[in-house]
């Protein structure tokens, strides 16, 4: 039998609806209030808007949010931190927060709580954290798992304040043709459980986490990652590409999964005083992530309590005096599993809704397990921040070494460079402090210094010392500089060839402060004969100021005394 043309489509269309049914997620179950529990609001993190590579404006992102059901958002447009940060403002009954996401020498860093920066914050992970701090931000590694090597993290030597242990943007970069053919099939029906589909539980990353944990508070964050468009072409991070899809859409990827605020009191309506409680309460680990597309809105209490008392929750140290027990109880679908991990292992398990464990020493947190979770390994429902139990929590302050030999640099023999249409002069120095006069000798050097506009094309200015006999002998450089302003520049060493360099960059600040760098910390710079700087043939200290973290026409002065190498 011969079929039509309208029977042959109307198979077609049979077939593909019965593929959809197939392979559609089921739809996520509806969880009740937890009875007397803390406020808490749900919000997303780590969000793109059309200001770098998203496709939505911020008020049609914040529109998303309130279909969402969601009380905050966090944006974190691509940038270096100059762009001044927007006011907490609320849209659509949405608290809308401005972040900043920066690029490091190490991977993305998320800058949370930063005004803006006087100068481009980039460079090695350590260098743009510390002017983060410097700033009163905190900073999270961006999708520190990426199977894109150019995105992970690699700077797990800085202490990072916080961590994204899940990114719906890597999520499904690491899954076969199988299971996301199965993914996009779903998508347009139910596009969160398509999208929750994707996700495996991270296990080495939270064995990471875990371990840092016995030593200092690191928060995690769930992060949307979300730009609702897909490069067809796409190259580069952020992407840049003409070509791309609307999806995975804003409000598809609110739906998958939320961060949970846990705060002192409900949000007022003051949108920057609410903005401050988000962010205090995010900076101290205390929030909890909810796959919502799974269940939702779940819900969590997690706290250490002594006798009657209740001794702190989620982010907080506990000292170990007497008695301490950890209480957790969740509001869950049916047949959730709820574990407490201790140092990364299980330490409870339990098919009822709430558990009490007394404490021994450790990093405690929670997890909650659903029947039909998907990944391989299976992603948690729930996921809290830990309670650090009889744990020291802050690293022990190392005293200044002790100088057993000590040379000074030539300042007296100070040279400069710069590239075409750069300007480097020695000027009158203006001394740091009384000390810096009389060391006799060691002039301070005055320096001014200005880039020449444009668009970035090596512009440099520079200050040259010249070196006699390598710097084997010695381990490290000090110096006291002040400059005319906020700024950041390099320390670089030179060996023979004005080609092969490393460096580090510092930052320099109207009042004098002393810049004291190892000199095996100093980076390559270009292509080096090797990754160390040979100290037995340094020939040349320089002080740079380029486009690192100055923009094309900065201009300036320094002061540089004291200059020295020491062992």
């Amino acid at each position: 039998m011969t079929l039509s043309k309208p029977r042959i489509a109307a198979l077609m269309v049979t077939v593909l609806v019965v593929t959809v049914m197939l392979v559609l997620p089921p739809a996520a179950s509806v969880t009740a209030p937890l009875a007397g529990g803390t406020p808490a609001v749900r919000g997303a993190y780590h969000i793109h808007s059309d200001r770098s590579d998203g496709s939505g404006s911020v008020d049609e992102i914040a529109a998303a949010a309130r279909r969402a059901g969601l009380g905050f958002i966090i944006l974190t447009d691509h940038g270096d931190g100059t762009r001044p940060p927007a006011v907490p403002q609320y849209r659509h009954g949405v608290l809308v927060i401005d972040a900043v996401e920066l690029n490091t020498g190490a991977g993305h860093l998320v800058a949370v709580g930063l005004p803006v920066a006087p100068y481009p914050l980039a460079g090695t992970a350590a260098d743009v954290l510390e002017d983060v701090h410097r700033l009163g931000g905190f900073g999270i590694a961006g999708h520190p798992d990426s199977p894109r090597p150019a995105l992970s993290w690699q700077g797990w030597d800085t202490g990072v304040d916080g961590l994204e242990w899940i990114n719906a943007d890597s999520g499904w970069r690491d899954e076969g043709s199988g299971p996301l053919a199965r993914a996009v099939l779903s998508y347009w029906v139910r596009a969160p459980g398509a999208m929750a589909r994707l996700l495996d539980r991270p296990d080495d990353l939270l064995a990471r986490w875990d371990a840092i944990g016995r030593s200092r508070s690191v928060p995690v964050l769930a992060a949307a990652d979300a730009h609702a468009r897909l490069g067809l072409r796409q190259a580069t991070d952020p992407d840049v590409t003409r070509l791309h899809l609307p999806v995975p859409g804003y409000e598809a990827t609110f739906r998958t999964f939320s961060n949970h605020v846990v705060l002192e009191r409900p949000l007022g309506g003051d949108a920057v005083a609410d903005a401050a409680a988000v962010l205090g309460a995010l900076r101290h680990g205390r929030l909890f992530t909810v796959i919502d597309a799974l269940a939702t809105p779940g819900a969590l209490e997690f706290t250490a309590e002594s006798a009657d008392r209740t001794l702190g929750g989620m982010g907080e140290a506990i000292a170990l005096d007497g008695d301490v027990t950890l209480r957790a109880r969740i509001s869950g679908p049916p047949g959730t599993t709820l574990r407490l991990i201790r140092n990364g292992s299980l330490a409870r398990e339990t098919s009822a809704a709430e558990l009490s464990v007394p404490a021994e020493a450790g990093v405690y947190r929670v997890e909650a397990h659903t029947l039909r979770a998907p990944g391989t390994p299976p992603i948690p429902w729930l996921l809290s921040n830990p309670i650090y139990v009889g744990l020291p929590r802050a690293a022990a302050t190392l005293a200044d070494p002790v100088l057993l030999s000590r040379i000074p640099g030539r300042t007296g023999e100070a040279t400069v460079e710069h590239g075409v249409g750069d300007v480097s002069e020695l000027i009158d120095a203006q001394m740091v402090d009384a000390r810096a006069r009389q060391l006799a000798g060691e002039p301070p050097i005055g320096w001014r210094f200005a880039l020449s506009p444009g668009t970035p094309a090596g512009q440099f200015a520079a200050v040259q010392l010249p070196l006699t006999g390598g710097l084997a002998a010695f381990d490290r450089v000090r110096f006291s500089v002040m400059a005319s302003g906020p700024m950041r520049a390099w320390v670089q060493v030179r060996a023979g060839s004005a080609t092969e360099r490393w460096g580090r960059t510092f930052h320099a600040g109207t009042t004098a402060r002393i810049v004291d760098l190892p000199l095996r910390s100093l980076l390559p710079i270009g292509a080096t004969s090797a990754a160390a700087p040979p100290l037995d043939r340094i020939d040349s200290l320089l002080f740079v100021i380029d486009t690192l973290n100055n923009r094309p026409g900065a201009s300036g002065s320094m002061t540089i005394a004291e200059v020295a190498f020491v062992r």
